[in-house]
């Protein structure tokens, strides 16, 4: 799909760093606390497996799965900490974050999403004949 954007819609010299997913937890959350400065938080680091289908040049259907670290802080993380488990699909709203560091003179860098947003998809059938459908995004 092409989608054509008029710069009328965004600022002038704004910038725009927006991920949406939707995809399966590959593990359960780890939730720990961290100080900074005088304040301790919660954190929790994640991984969402986020799958694309797409047909081949032979007529055939494949299917490519990419695994994105995802974290969140404060309250967020302790709701996703407490509601989410490994297999649950999951919808999140954040943005795309570079991390940099240097280990025994090594330099590091990961990317991950800080989500903002979140919510679980349930599955429910529609009636017995009927295959499971997704009907709702439960927003915490």
């Amino acid at each position: 799909m092409y989608v054509e954007f008029s710069l009328l819609y965004f600022e002038k010299g704004a910038d725009m760093n927006l991920c949406v997913l939707k995809g399966n937890l590959a593990r359960d959350p780890e939730l720990r606390s961290v100080t900074t400065g005088s304040r301790e938080t919660s954190v929790v680091n994640f991984t969402v497996a986020v799958s694309r289908e797409y047909r081949k040049s032979d007529g055939s259907t494949d299917k490519n799965t990419t695994f994105v670290n995802c974290e969140a802080w404060d309250s967020g993380a302790e709701a996703i900490a407490s509601s989410f488990k490994k297999g649950d699909l999951v919808m999140l709203e954040g943005s795309l974050r570079n991390d940099n560091w240097e280990k025994d003179g090594v330099k590091h860098s990961s990317m991950k999403v800080r989500v903002s947003n979140f919510g679980k998809i349930t599955k429910t059938k529609v009636n017995k004949q009927k295959e499971p459908k997704e009907e709702a995004v439960t927003a915490f």
